[in-house]
């Protein structure tokens, strides 16, 4: 499956033909710096799917407020990092997140594993 591969996979507009369980508990990843990412999706399994929703904070702590900057979307091992971090940058950059001098950002996704199947 060709997820975030030319385009973001937002899990919206997967189709509707597909049976998708998202029965594993959320986990989040922090990076220092964004192309870290790249990291992360290489380190994903064969055959293993994730659904990710990436966050601006200024805290490493999923209880701190963040910025939540897209709806979820899909990712594998063959997911394009370079597309991934450029939408990350963009989304940030139209939120209108401020940052003053000073301030010590953190990127983080919220990821589970998921399970996609064709009806």
């Amino acid at each position: 499956m060709n997820l975030t591969t030319k385009e973001i996979t937002f899990l919206r507009y997967l189709n509707s033909s597909f049976k998708i369980d998202m029965k594993s508990g959320w986990r989040h990843h922090y990076f220092d710096v964004l192309s870290e990412i790249s990291t992360f999706i290489k380190l994903i399994e064969d055959d293993k799917i994730y659904l990710i929703i990436p966050f601006f904070g200024s805290s490493k702590s999923p209880s701190n407020p963040r910025l939540r900057l897209s709806d979820p979307f899909l990712v594998n091992n063959k997911s394009n990092s370079l597309l991934i971090v450029k939408f990350i940058l963009e989304q940030w950059k139209s939120s209108g997140f401020d940052i003053s001098e000073g301030t010590i950002i953190s990127v983080s996704f919220e990821f589970k594993r998921v399970w996609i199947s064709e009806s």
